[in-house]
């Protein structure tokens, strides 16, 4: 197979991962969907990335990633979970340091006294 055929073969694959893996949570109960909210962000985020991707991967990757046999955003994603995620941790010292701010009332997102927030559209 060509190269672009062997690509859109992928994209096609990936495509159909993500369906099934929708169709599993659409299943379950809202509790359940709610506990996988996580899942199911970082699966539709490796799902974009990979989409963008595709067409800057050499054609020895892309046929490798097409005789996984696994899942392969299903792979990516128990991968992700052995890494440490910085995201939390930035968000901690993002809230830390803007308490103070919200304490002296100079935090943008402050309602004013009219009753509008300063710099959002209304």
């Amino acid at each position: 197979m060509e190269e672009k055929e062997l690509k859109e073969l992928l994209l096609e694959k990936l495509h159909i991962e993500l369906h099934l893996f929708k169709d599993s949570m659409l299943q379950k109960t809202k509790k359940e969907i709610y506990e996988a909210s996580y899942k199911i962000e970082v699966y539709v985020n490796v799902y974009e990335i990979l989409m963008e991707e595709v067409g800057s991967l050499d054609i020895e990757t892309v046929r490798g990633i097409l005789h996984w046999k696994y899942g392969i955003l299903e792979s990516l994603y128990e991968e992700w979970l052995g890494h440490d995620d910085n995201s939390f941790d930035e968000l901690k010292s993002y809230v830390g340091s803007e308490l103070g701010v919200m304490a002296q009332g100079d935090i943008s997102c402050r309602k004013e006294e009219d009753g509008e927030k300063s710099g959002q559209a209304a």
